[in-house]
C-alpha cells in the first residue's frame, strides 16, 4: 500500500485528502496532513483520525510518506517540492508547477539529478477523453496540417466572494496573477500538449468588474509557423463558453465541455483547391463525414462525486507502485511550456507588443517583481 501525504489542506488540498480518507486510490492510503493553518490543521484531524503536523520537513522525516501532494498557494510550490526531492520523495505538485519559468526551472534541474523520482503535475484535464482523442487524431494526421485554432473559455465564473475567500487570490504577491495562472493554466496546458508551442505571443490582458489586482479578462494571438491560434478568457462572463476548434486541411474538431465533434473532408482542401473548375469549388469534392464522441456519463458522475483530480492521484500512486515515471499522465517538468505561455502573455500585455518564444524568463521575474511592489504601494 502506497502511503501519501497532503501538504496544504485547503479547498483543492482537502480534497484531495478527503479521497484518499474514502479510498477512492484503492492502492494508496493518507499517512498525514500539514498546514500551516493551526485551527484547520486541528479541525481536519480531529475529524479524520489522520497525523498532523505544522511542519512539512518534520512530516516527511518522522511518517517517512512514499509520496507527498503539494497543494499550497503558488509560490510555495517549489520550495516545498525541493525539500521532498533533496529527501527522495515522490511528489505530485498542484498547477501550477510555479509562478515563474525561472522559479520552477529550479525544481526541474532539481529531478533532472535524479531521474528515478516520481515527480507529477495536477493536470487533470488530460484525463478527459475528449482531449486524448484529440490528441490521438491530430498525431495520427486525421486533420492534416492545421490552418486555424480558436479557443474561448469564459465559463470558469469567479465572483467578488470567491476573490475574497483568501487573500492571496489574484494577486501578483499571493497568487502571481489572476486568471491565467489561476484557471487558464490548464487549458494552456492541453493547447500546447496537443499543438505544440508557438513561436511568438501577442496578449491583451485587463480586470472587468471585479476588485482585484490581476487580470480576469484575456485575449491572445500565439503564432505557430503556419496558423494562427486565438486564445479568449475571462472569469466575468454569464452563461460562458468552452469551445476548442482546431482546423486541419483535412478535417475539423470542435471540442465542447461534453462532447466533442469530427468532421473529416473526403478530399483534403489542397486537393478541393487543385481540382476546382468553379469559383467556390466542386461540390462533389467537399463531401465531409462526421462522427460525435461524448464524455460519458459516468464520468460526468464520478467528477461531480470525487472531481477529475482523482484520476491523476491514482495514476501517481500506480506510478510509484511501479517506479515507472513512463506511466504518468503529466510529468512535472511538463508544466514548464504552459506557465512559459502564461510568462510570456503577461509580458506581452505589460509592454505591449509582441513576445518572441521562448522568452527571457529572468526578465520576466524582474518585471514580476516590479508588479508586486506596485501592488504593495495600492494596497497601503
Amino acid at each position: 500500500m502506497i502511503k501519501l501525504a497532503v501538504v496544504g489542506i485547503g479547498r483543492m488540498g482537502g480534497r484531495h485528502a478527503r479521497n484518499l480518507i474514502k479510498g477512492v486510490v484503492k492502492n494508496a492510503r493518507l499517512v498525514a496532513v500539514c498546514d500551516t493553518d493551526g485551527d484547520r490543521l486541528s479541525e481536519f484531524c480531529d475529524r479524520y483520525k489522520v497525523a498532523g503536523f505544522a511542519d512539512h520537513i518534520k512530516m516527511i522525516e518522522e511518517v517517512r510518506p512514499d509520496g507527498v501532494i503539494i497543494a499550497t498557494p503558488h509560490y510555495s510550490h517549489v520550495s516545498i517540492a525541493l525539500d521532498c526531492v533533496e529527501r527522495d520523495v515522490n511528489i505530485l505538485v498542484e498547477k501550477p508547477i510555479s509562478v515563474t519559468v525561472k522559479e520552477a526551472c529550479r525544481l526541474t534541474d532539481a529531478l533532472a539529478e535524479k531521474p528515478r523520482l516520481i515527480a507529477a503535475i495536477m493536470f487533470n484535464q488530460r484525463t478527459n477523453r475528449l482531449y486524448r482523442k484529440a490528441k490521438q487524431l491530430i498525431e495520427g494526421g486525421a486533420l492534416g496540417d492545421i490552418q486555424r485554432v480558436n479557443f474561448t473559455v469564459t465559463d470558469w465564473y469567479r465572483t467578488q466572494f470567491y476573490y475574497d475567500m483568501g487573500g492571496w487570490r489574484a494577486s501578483w504577491s499571493g497568487e502571481g496573477g489572476g486568471t491565467l495562472i489561476n484557471q487558464c493554466v490548464h487549458q494552456l496546458d492541453i493547447l500546447q500538449w496537443l499543438i505544440g508551442m508557438p513561436e511568438n505571443i501577442t496578449a491583451f490582458c485587463r480586470t472587468v468588474d471585479r476588485d482585484i489586482t490581476t487580470e480576469n479578462d484575456v485575449t491572445a494571438v500565439m503564432r505557430y509557423k503556419n496558423f494562427d491560434c486565438v486564445f479568449t478568457a475571462s472569469t466575468h462572463e454569464l452563461p460562458g463558453t468552452r469551445l476548442l476548434e482546431i482546423a486541419g486541411d483535412r478535417g475539423k474538431l470542435s471540442i465542447g465541455k461534453y462532447s466533442m465533434r469530427y468532421v473529416r473532408n473526403k478530399m483534403s482542401e489542397r486537393e478541393v483547391n487543385a481540382r476546382a473548375t468553379r469559383d467556390y469549388g466542386n461540390s462533389q469534392d467537399k463531401k465531409t463525414v462526421s462522427r460525435t464522441y461524448r464524455y460519458g456519463l459516468s464520468r460526468l458522475i464520478f467528477d461531480g462525486i470525487y472531481g477529475q483530480q482523482a484520476r491523476i492521484l491514482k495514476n501517481f500512486a500506480s506510478a510509484i507502485e511501479n517506479s515507472d515515471r513512463d506511466m504518468l499522465i503529466a510529468r512535472a517538468e511538463e508544466g514548464l511550456n504552459g506557465l512559459s505561455l502564461i510568462n510570456a502573455m503577461n509580458r506581452s500585455a505589460w509592454l505591449g507588443e509582441s513576445v518572441t518564444m521562448p522568452a527571457d524568463c529572468d526578465r520576466y521575474a524582474d518585471m514580476l517583481a516590479e508588479k508586486i511592489k506596485e501592488e504593495k504601494n495600492i494596497k497601503g
